[in-house]
């Protein structure tokens, strides 16, 4: 009898421990988990408190009208923030706001203990005319002063309506077509055109009109096929010479219409002419004829 007592103990404990074992062995996996969850809050804690703190911010690029105190302190940023905690994006942002003659500022984290700051100037690039006065723009359009006066030696733009006219904000047309045409030519003259353009007016925005050097006005039409347009024409102002003056038209698809200013000058003051002698009753030619020179270029596409 008390062999067999002792048989049906141990294997009852046996069993015990088995199913010990088993409980173990299910249990392991979410003690790893909260193990492993345990440690990534200590880190992210230590992270946030104690590592990656800023000890340096690092300035590169030229806005000369700033000392690089005057930079950091427009984004907001400072020695001991951590760099898990910043927003570049707002760095950046409050950084062109506040300073006017910054066109763009690109912040980056440097870890593990840095900032970075690469500053572009903002340029004046382009007077634009409004009914009240004129705004000094970069060529991205960003506003760098409203003036009674224009900024000499710049291209000036008319007819673009601006809705938009504070100082370090960038301007906006109260129609969103003229935007579009604003930063196609702004993109164009930010190139090596070989012949200025000098001013342009987008008042009908179905014909515009672009200036050349001071001397040849181009009525290209609308903006479709906006370079093409342009590249066209300096071709045929090239043929030209540099000594004309006067109107050139787009006609078509790949031809111009030029005609030369003392002509078109002269034909207005015969017509003129011929309109006050008609009404003073005076035999004369016929009211409204003209005489003029027309020269039509035609250049095919390349």
């Amino acid at each position: 009898m008390a062999m067999h007592d002792v048989e049906k103990t141990t294997i009852r404990n046996g069993y015990q421990n088995a199913k010990r074992m088993r409980r173990r062995r299910r249990l392991m996996p979410l003690y790893m988990i909260t193990v492993l969850l345990l440690t990534a809050c200590v880190g992210v804690s230590l992270s946030a408190t104690v590592f990656f703190n800023v000890t340096a911010i690092e300035l590169s690029g030229s806005a000369p009208q700033y000392t690089a105190g005057e930079i950091v302190a427009a984004g907001g940023v400072n020695k001991g923030d951590n760099l898990l905690k910043l927003n570049t994006d707002q760095i950046a942002e409050k950084i062109e706001d506040e300073l006017i003659y910054v066109e763009s500022a690109d912040v980056q984290k440097k870890y593990p203990d840095a900032v970075t700051i690469d500053i572009k100037e903002c340029r004046e690039s382009y007077n634009i005319f409004f009914d009240n006065g004129i705004l000094l723009t970069s060529s991205s359009g960003k506003i760098i002063a409203n003036s009674a006066e224009a900024a000499e030696s710049l291209p000036v733009i008319y007819g673009f309506n601006p809705t938009v006219l504070t100082p370090g904000q960038r301007i906006e047309s109260s129609d969103s077509i003229k935007d579009d045409i604003f930063k196609a030519f702004s993109e164009i003259m930010n190139t090596e055109l070989g012949i200025p353009i000098t001013s342009i007016d987008m008042s009908d925005k179905y014909n515009i009109v672009v200036t050349f050097d001071e001397r040849i006005e181009f009525s290209m039409g609308n903006w479709n096929e906006f370079s093409y347009k342009i590249t066209l024409a300096e071709a045929v102002i090239a043929r030209l010479g540099t000594d004309k003056e006067g109107y050139l038209t787009m006609i078509g698809n790949n031809q111009c219409s030029f005609r030369d200013r003392a002509s078109v000058d002269l034909a207005n003051q015969v017509h003129a002419a011929m309109t006050t002698t008609t009404a003073g009753g005076s035999e004369g030619g016929q009211p409204g004829q003209t005489t003029e020179t027309q020269t039509v270029t035609e250049a095919e596409n390349e």
